[in-house]
């Protein structure tokens, strides 16, 4: 487990702000949810874009790479093995248009950790890839040594 540090979004879009928040905070790096949300590209409808150059940019400004991932194509087609170095690191999933956190993962569950109200649940690791169909995506967030 990460034993990461979330504090619920301050904003009904700011699932993304809050995940990587925490990210810093776990770092280091103090910042606010809503000075986050002015790095990153406001999405069509609600929240922001987490597959952009523009979140790459300001994640790399903060001493981060990140790689993002949609469902169906993670490297050599293998999700479990991206969830190991999101363990690992610091991930973040995108379900149904919302963020949550990786918080741990091991062979059949994940847990994550939701910002809307920083509570942790667990899920089976094949359900959660039924629930990502469609838009889900997985962002693995490194911090460069």
């Amino acid at each position: 487990m990460n034993n990461i540090e979330l504090h619920v979004q301050e904003k009904e879009d700011f699932c993304l702000c809050s995940v990587l928040q925490a990210i810093f905070k776990k770092n280091g790096i103090i910042l606010s949810q809503e000075e986050i949300s002015t790095y990153l590209t406001p999405g069509k409808e609600r929240g922001f874009i987490a597959d952009d150059k523009k979140i790459k940019e300001f994640l790399c400004s903060k001493g981060f790479e990140y790689f993002c991932f949609w469902k169906d194509e993670t490297p050599f087609n293998e999700p479990d093995e991206l969830l190991k170095k999101m363990s690992k690191y610091n991930g973040i999933a995108g379900i149904k248009n919302h963020v949550y956190l990786v918080n741990n993962f091991n062979s059949s569950k994940v847990n994550l950790i939701n910002p809307q109200d920083g509570k942790e649940i667990e899920i089976e690791y094949l359900t959660l890839l039924k629930e990502m169909e469609g838009t889900g995506f997985f962002g693995l967030v490194k911090h460069i040594d």
